[in-house]
């Protein structure tokens, strides 16, 4: 396999994709699922799958899930795929039988296999001061992380691209989730946008669009969200 495969590869793991072991299969399967309105990027990761593992075309699968508390279901798609590789994999993501964040697995990522892991969990915004002028924008990735997997991933992020990650703590869970200033921002975005398909687009086109403030004599600097 080589880098930027395995870069994709892993990049899908690292947002939605999930490996299990099979109980009839020696081999690690992946799936893949995503709501109605994601269903073009499904369609678009099992072609990108088939691509590098050849065969035939990887089916779509629909299924119904249940929110217990209010009762609404809810209609979701689903890919799945099995194959040797997937087995070292798992070792690798799984090594205590959930899924961690190791600088191994990190180092494994391509500037594609990023994008990927960002188009299934980030989200781009801009910000506005009391004057409703915009001040600001900001990549997120929301992947809940323990403290310990949050500073690893600052850590690659800080060597691999000089980009500061900042923190957020989810209060509930103790999680925590990353985001990025206004300049990391607008760097990340630039280095995500070759790979982001159509259907994503609106995740970085509020931050590609950002054009920052000309700081003016009394500025400080611009605010960073």
């Amino acid at each position: 396999m080589d880098k930027f495969t395995r870069g994709f590869l892993y990049g899908l793991c690292l947002g939605d994709g999930c490996l299990y072991k099979q109980p009839t299969n020696k081999n690690v399967g992946l799936t893949v699922g995503h709501g109605p309105k994601q269903l073009a990027y499904l369609m678009h990761k099992a072609e990108k799958l088939r691509s590098v593992f050849g065969g035939k075309p990887i089916k779509t699968y629909e299924y119904t899930s249940c929110n217990k508390s209010s009762g609404k279901k809810y209609t979701n798609f689903q890919i799945r795929k099995v194959d040797s590789y997937f087995n070292q994999m798992h070792k690798k993501l799984y090594q205590t039988g959930k899924k961690v964040f190791t600088r191994e697995v990190l180092d494994f990522l391509t500037d594609e296999g990023l994008a990927y892991w960002f188009m299934d969990d980030g989200s781009g915004s801009v910000s506005k001061n009391k004057q409703g002028n915009l001040c600001g924008c900001m990549l997120r990735i929301a992947t809940y992380f323990s403290k310990e997997e949050a500073e690893i991933v600052a850590k690659w992020f800080l060597d691999k691209y000089g980009f500061i990650v900042k923190f957020d703590i989810d209060k509930r869970s103790n999680k925590v989730s990353i985001r990025f200033g206004t300049h990391d921002s607008i760097a990340l975005a630039k280095i995500l946008q070759p790979y982001i398909i159509p259907e994503m687009e609106y995740k970085i086109k509020d931050v590609l669009n950002y054009t920052p403030r000309v700081l003016g004599p009394v500025n400080t600097g611009e605010d960073i969200v």
